[in-house]
């Protein structure tokens, strides 16, 4: 699967709710068996909003406080979603848990 084919893709928790789309995809870079570099997909964020994260969502993430503050509220319902907890096989992703569950971005 391409990044494309996931990026915007609607989204459901296991209880049905609308968590909006995959807005985000985030890998590792980790050795492979021949010690060359490769990507991973850990996990995807999930949200209503179609602003950027720009990286602000993390703490130490440096910027003017209005810009910070405003992205972190438009992202507040956003959550991030580990890859073995998704199912991307049909045309909508669909979360095995709970919203509830779900990691805020506050806590990555």
């Amino acid at each position: 699967m391409r990044a494309g084919e996931l990026i915007g893709r609607p989204v459901r928790d296991a209880t049905g709710r609308d968590l909006g789309a995959v807005r985000e995809i985030r890998a590792e870079v980790v050795p492979n068996a021949d010690g060359m570099p490769e990507l991973v997909v850990r996990g995807v964020i999930v949200g209503r909003t179609r602003v950027r994260l720009f990286g602000y969502q993390r703490h130490d993430q440096r910027g003017p406080a209005p810009l910070v503050a405003l992205i972190r509220r438009l992202h507040r319902h956003s959550r991030y979603v580990a890859w073995e907890d998704l199912d991307a096989s049909g045309r909508q992703v669909l979360v095995r848990r709970p919203f509830a569950e779900l990691d805020p971005l506050d806590q990555l």
